[in-house]
Protein backbone atom coordinates (compact mmCIF):
# COMPACT_ATOMS: atom_id res chain seq x y z
CA UNK A 1 0.00 0.00 0.00
CA UNK A 2 1.50 3.36 -0.99
CA UNK A 3 2.10 5.84 1.79
CA UNK A 4 0.27 9.15 1.78
CA UNK A 5 2.16 12.01 0.17
CA UNK A 6 5.01 9.67 -0.92
CA UNK A 7 6.63 9.71 2.52
CA UNK A 8 8.44 6.38 2.08
CA UNK A 9 9.92 7.55 -1.22
CA UNK A 10 11.05 10.85 0.36
CA UNK A 11 12.65 9.10 3.36
CA UNK A 12 14.49 6.66 1.09
CA UNK A 13 15.73 9.54 -1.07
CA UNK A 14 16.95 11.43 2.02
CA UNK A 15 18.75 8.33 3.32
CA UNK A 16 20.27 7.65 -0.09
CA UNK A 17 18.73 4.20 -0.43
CA UNK A 18 16.36 4.78 -3.28
CA UNK A 19 16.96 2.80 -6.43
CA UNK A 20 18.65 4.98 -9.00
CA UNK A 21 17.39 4.83 -12.51
CA UNK A 22 20.27 4.44 -14.90
CA UNK A 23 20.11 5.51 -18.52
CA UNK A 24 22.70 2.84 -19.35
CA UNK A 25 21.78 -0.85 -19.21
CA UNK A 26 23.91 -3.02 -16.93
CA UNK A 27 26.82 -4.55 -18.80
CA UNK A 28 27.39 -8.24 -18.18
CA UNK A 29 31.03 -9.06 -17.38
CA UNK A 30 33.07 -10.59 -20.16
CA UNK A 31 32.97 -14.37 -20.33
CA UNK A 32 36.13 -16.46 -20.37
CA UNK A 33 36.80 -20.12 -21.09
CA UNK A 34 39.16 -22.33 -19.12
CA UNK A 35 40.39 -25.68 -20.42
CA UNK A 36 42.11 -27.97 -17.91
CA UNK A 37 44.24 -30.88 -19.05
CA UNK A 38 44.41 -33.35 -16.17
CA UNK A 39 47.38 -35.47 -15.09
CA UNK A 40 45.96 -38.48 -16.96
CA UNK A 41 45.37 -36.50 -20.17
CA UNK A 42 41.64 -35.95 -19.66
CA UNK A 43 40.34 -32.48 -20.56
CA UNK A 44 37.59 -30.45 -18.90
CA UNK A 45 36.26 -27.02 -19.86
CA UNK A 46 34.22 -24.33 -18.16
CA UNK A 47 32.93 -20.93 -19.25
CA UNK A 48 32.59 -18.29 -16.54
CA UNK A 49 33.27 -14.59 -15.94
CA UNK A 50 36.45 -12.58 -16.37
CA UNK A 51 38.26 -11.95 -13.09
CA UNK A 52 37.78 -15.50 -11.83
CA UNK A 53 40.86 -17.30 -10.59
CA UNK A 54 41.82 -20.51 -12.35
CA UNK A 55 41.11 -22.41 -9.10
CA UNK A 56 37.74 -20.69 -8.66
CA UNK A 57 36.67 -21.43 -12.22
CA UNK A 58 37.78 -25.06 -11.88
CA UNK A 59 35.48 -25.38 -8.86
CA UNK A 60 32.56 -25.58 -11.29
CA UNK A 61 33.96 -28.77 -12.82
CA UNK A 62 33.41 -32.37 -11.82
CA UNK A 63 37.12 -32.73 -10.97
CA UNK A 64 38.45 -29.33 -9.84
CA UNK A 65 42.10 -28.49 -9.25
CA UNK A 66 43.31 -29.67 -5.84
CA UNK A 67 44.25 -27.04 -3.27
CA UNK A 68 45.77 -27.42 0.18
CA UNK A 69 45.37 -23.89 1.50
CA UNK A 70 43.55 -20.67 0.79
CA UNK A 71 46.41 -18.20 0.99
CA UNK A 72 48.96 -19.27 -1.65
CA UNK A 73 51.39 -20.83 0.82
CA UNK A 74 51.30 -24.54 -0.07
CA UNK A 75 51.80 -24.66 -3.85
CA UNK A 76 49.42 -27.63 -4.26
CA UNK A 77 47.35 -25.86 -6.92
CA UNK A 78 50.26 -25.16 -9.28
CA UNK A 79 49.50 -25.40 -12.98
CA UNK A 80 51.44 -25.11 -16.22
CA UNK A 81 50.04 -22.54 -18.66
CA UNK A 82 49.70 -24.18 -22.07
CA UNK A 83 47.80 -21.43 -23.93
CA UNK A 84 46.59 -17.91 -23.21
CA UNK A 85 49.29 -16.70 -20.81
CA UNK A 86 48.71 -13.14 -22.03
CA UNK A 87 45.08 -13.41 -20.80
CA UNK A 88 46.19 -13.82 -17.16
CA UNK A 89 46.99 -11.47 -14.30
CA UNK A 90 50.65 -10.84 -13.49
CA UNK A 91 52.19 -13.08 -10.81
CA UNK A 92 52.59 -11.44 -7.42
CA UNK A 93 55.79 -11.57 -5.37
CA UNK A 94 54.09 -13.95 -2.93
CA UNK A 95 53.07 -16.31 -5.76
CA UNK A 96 56.59 -16.31 -7.19
CA UNK A 97 58.02 -16.96 -3.73
CA UNK A 98 55.71 -19.90 -3.03
CA UNK A 99 56.49 -21.46 -6.41
CA UNK A 100 60.23 -21.05 -5.83
CA UNK A 101 60.06 -22.46 -2.25
CA UNK A 102 57.95 -25.41 -3.46
CA UNK A 103 60.51 -26.21 -6.17
CA UNK A 104 58.15 -25.73 -9.10
CA UNK A 105 59.75 -24.85 -12.45
CA UNK A 106 59.69 -21.32 -13.84
CA UNK A 107 56.61 -20.61 -15.90
CA UNK A 108 54.17 -22.38 -13.61
CA UNK A 109 51.47 -20.46 -11.75
CA UNK A 110 49.37 -20.91 -8.63
CA UNK A 111 45.78 -21.36 -9.75
CA UNK A 112 44.49 -19.82 -6.50
CA UNK A 113 46.16 -16.48 -7.33
CA UNK A 114 46.01 -16.37 -11.12
CA UNK A 115 43.03 -14.45 -12.49
CA UNK A 116 41.74 -14.98 -16.01
CA UNK A 117 41.23 -11.47 -17.35
CA UNK A 118 39.93 -12.27 -20.84
CA UNK A 119 39.64 -14.84 -23.60
CA UNK A 120 40.56 -18.49 -23.38
CA UNK A 121 43.20 -20.18 -21.23
CA UNK A 122 44.43 -23.77 -21.26
CA UNK A 123 46.37 -25.19 -18.32
CA UNK A 124 47.85 -28.51 -17.28
CA UNK A 125 46.87 -29.42 -13.72
CA UNK A 126 49.05 -31.77 -11.71
CA UNK A 127 46.46 -32.70 -9.07
CA UNK A 128 42.68 -32.87 -9.36
CA UNK A 129 40.09 -33.63 -6.70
Amino acid sequence: MPSPFGIRRRIKRLLGIEAKKSAEPEVEPEKITLHILGPKGDEQSVTTYAGSTILGASGQLRHPIASGCSDSTCGTCHVEILEGADNLSEPTARERGTLRESGHPAGQRLSCRTEILKGTVKVKAFELV
